[in-house]
């Protein structure tokens, strides 16, 4: 099992990461034209729940559940929703290490 790191690179990558989650969701429910109310609604969340995220106000330790649904209501895959994210990041800072991409 591979120990988290914490120090402050990969902090700024997680911040930088859900900061990114939240403006594919905006960005994708404004593209569909969705309110938040559209989108909270069958999510099972709050409209504020959502602003949050999109702003990204929220604490990372929300559940994969919660996105999931989120994805579900905006019409699109959680793992398509990721892969955006992770488009507008880039790898984290840990997969850049020697060694870390061949499980060495």
């Amino acid at each position: 099992m591979k120990v988290r790191r914490h120090d402050p690179t990969f902090e700024r990558y997680l911040k930088k990461h859900n900061r990114c989650l939240g403006l594919a969701v905006e960005e994708i429910r404004t593209a569909r034209g969705l309110s938040r109310s559209q989108v909270a609604k069958p999510a099972n969340v709050s409209v504020l729940w959502v602003e949050r995220l999109e702003t990204n106000q929220l604490s990372p330790n929300y559940t994969i559940g919660r996105i999931d649904r989120i994805a579900e209501a905006l019409g699109v895959d959680i793992r398509d929703l990721y892969q955006r994210t992770g488009e507008m990041t880039g790898p984290p800072p840990c997969l850049e290490e020697k060694g870390d991409r061949d499980g060495k």
